[in-house]
């Protein structure tokens, strides 16, 4: 039989390309991208309550897990770690007559204080072993230590429109009580000379620190106050928010220059300037919530009833909040680290936050968001 070269040729190449079409063919599929996707970790909030019924209301930490909780009856809890197992350091009795503590500070983890509801400070030395110290002149809020010996409060007696700022250089044996607080602001196109009255204090180092609270207009109305030092509480900058109508009720500071501000009426404004200027955050936590930074990488706001908590990752220039759904009203919250944050309440409440493998499960925890990676 005779063939024709010319076809030959064709058939053969076309053999050829259908043959390397083949072995294309054949070469394995690379795996779905939603699999190589699949998250390996998650943030959660999980209960570890105090096995009594007290109400817990404030929290102080000093690591991921090493945490002090003050709370009513003269109770002071502590865990070392992470809320897995609680000590009563002081009170703990349910059905005890003992005052109730107002507030906690640790500046370590051997110095630490209390404020109790008749302003009485309480101290410790080692974590552990609290004594009676001393007593503050007047109602106050804002109790911070910059060293173990040098510490400030504001007090604002109810029959005041000003606060006084005390300073002690003795670890709270006794206070100096200060000038009154004024600020120069423009309300309503008019200059005025306004009483300023403290809620709350933070420093970000020896040196620099914030206070914020509000100043009072007129029967029920404050503008947003705010004060800055840069000398450890020597001297301070006194300011107001520009158009607000509340009282700073809280304000977290992660640095320098970086901060939040929380109003009374449930606003937040964020500054990257060191309160130099303020912007209103979009869509912040509903009112009330108790507000915590984690190094500033996240911000979470824990509404009051439990209902919701929000979240932040960008200074708190936008907060998202998800579903709680918590057992009971929520007193405070705190995050030592991005990673690990508490939140206390009545009832013994405790819920820790925390980064898990995907894969963990506990009785009664529920899905939270997480900084991103």
């Amino acid at each position: 039989m005779r063939t024709i070269p010319g076809i030959a040729v064709v058939l053969l190449t076309l053999a050829g390309s259908a043959f390397g079409q083949a072995k294309k063919a054949a070469k394995p599929k690379d795996p779905p991208a939603s699999s190589a996707a699949t998250p390996k970790w998650k943030a959660i909030w999980e209960p570890v309550p105090f096995n009594r019924d007290i109400e817990l209301r404030a929290i102080a930490c000093v690591g991921p897990e090493t945490c002090w909780i003050a709370g009513r009856k003269a109770t002071i809890l502590f865990t070392s770690n992470g809320g897995k197992t609680w000590q009563t350091q002081l009170g703990g009795d349910p059905e005890a007559a003992d005052e109730d503590l107002a507030g906690i500070f640790f500046l370590d983890s051997q110095h630490g204080w209390v404020m109790t509801e008749r302003n009485r400070v309480m101290g410790t030395a080692d974590g552990a072993a609290w004594a009676e110290l001393g007593k503050l002149p007047a109602t106050s809020r804002g109790l911070w230590f910059l060293t173990p010996t040098t510490g400030l409060a504001a007090d604002r007696h109810d029959s005041q429109s000003q606060t006084h700022l005390n300073r002690t250089e003795n670890g709270g044996k006794s206070w100096t009580r200060g000038h009154p607080c004024t600020v120069d602001a423009v309300v309503g196109g008019l200059a005025r000379k306004l009483g300023c009255m403290v809620r709350r204090i933070q420093f970000v180092s020896p040196t620099l620190g914030f206070m914020g609270g509000g100043a009072p207009i007129n029967m029920g109305t404050d503008v947003g106050f705010f004060s800055r030092t840069a000398d450890g509480g020597a001297t301070w900058t006194h300011s107001v928010i520009p158009d607000t109508k509340h009282a700073v009720d809280s304000i977290h500071f992660w640095s320098e220059k970086d901060g939040l501000a929380v109003l009374a009426s449930g606003q937040t404004h964020w500054t990257a300037d060191a309160g130099a200027t303020w912007t209103g955050s979009a869509n912040p936590p509903a009112w009330r919530s108790y507000y915590a930074s984690g190094e500033g990488k996240i911000l979470v706001g824990a509404n009051e009833n439990g209902r919701q908590i929000g979240y932040s990752f960008n200074g708190g220039r936008t907060f998202s909040s998800r579903p709680a759904n918590l057992p009971a009203l929520v007193r405070d919250v705190t995050f030592p680290d991005s990673r690990h944050g508490y939140l206390v309440g009545q009832h013994g409440m405790v819920y820790r936050y925390r980064i898990v493998p995907a894969e963990y499960t506990s009785p009664g925890m529920f899905g939270a968001a997480a900084p991103p990676q």
